[in-house]
């Protein structure tokens, strides 16, 4: 490892760990009211790992990985996930996209597809023992009902063969309802966490669309178990 990629690292952990986390605890435990339900399935997974869940703000990993990464990623560079933002939203000006590069984000753009740039980079972080976190829906859900999962996913996980930590949330839309930009506090957050599963059965099926969207259809399936069994269901 040359310096410069010891510098990256250094920034990257002291802005997740120091900046990024602290706040959002702060608003997330004393702000609102979150109650979370199996992190040490997220704890003790073994690397390389994708975390999913379903997706109702803009920020839903801001406000939920702050909580549930902690405290491994503090003494685990890797297990820092990278994120996996849309391009156009996210890395806007010099600054911005600097600060979302050492935040580990890997710009995706919307309706680019399957093999775009962006999915070989996450293809490639799993495969050298890494952390990424996905929506399996690809975007936002503007009713909170659970979407479909996009293809991408599952060819990511076909080639990989990393192992999925699922998540369901209920209650980031009333702290950030879509159209507001400031976070209100207050508000009642349930965070259920599943254990950790392979998809090494579908991977034995041949590497096709058709597959990669069994994989996807398996993680909403994983994750709509989990919105049952959550509190308030």
């Amino acid at each position: 490892m040359d310096l410069s990629e010891r510098v990256n690292r250094a920034v990257t952990w002291g802005l997740s760990c120091l900046v990024v986390v602290p706040a959002f605890t702060v608003l997330m435990r004393i702000g609102n009211r979150t109650r979370i339900v199996g992190k040490h399935h997220l704890q003790q997974a073994p690397l390389p790992l994708m975390f999913v869940s379903n997706h109702v703000t803009i920020i839903d990993d801001g406000f939920v990985d702050s909580l549930i990464f902690t405290p491994r990623l503090y003494r685990e560079y890797d297990f820092i996930p990278h994120h996996v933002p849309e391009e156009r939203n996210f890395f806007k000006g010099r600054f911005m996209s600097w600060f979302m590069r050492r935040m580990k984000c890997i710009p995706v753009r919307r309706g680019e597809g399957l093999f775009q740039p962006a999915m070989d980079r996450i293809i490639a972080v799993l495969r050298a023992g890494g952390c990424v976190r996905v929506f399996p829906e690809g975007t936002r859900s503007r009713s909170g009902m659970l979407g479909h999962g996009r293809p991408g996913v599952g060819r990511v996980l076909y080639e990989t063969g990393a192992i999925v930590v699922p998540c369901f949330h209920r209650g980031l839309d009333q702290v950030l309802p879509i159209g507001s930009v400031v976070p209100r506090v207050g508000k009642r957050v349930d965070i259920v966490i599943g254990p950790p599963f392979s998809v090494d059965d579908l991977r034995a099926l041949p590497n096709t669309k058709e597959t990669w969207q069994k994989i996807a259809d398996r993680l909403m399936e994983k994750i709509a178990d989990l919105a049952r069994a959550a509190p308030g269901a």
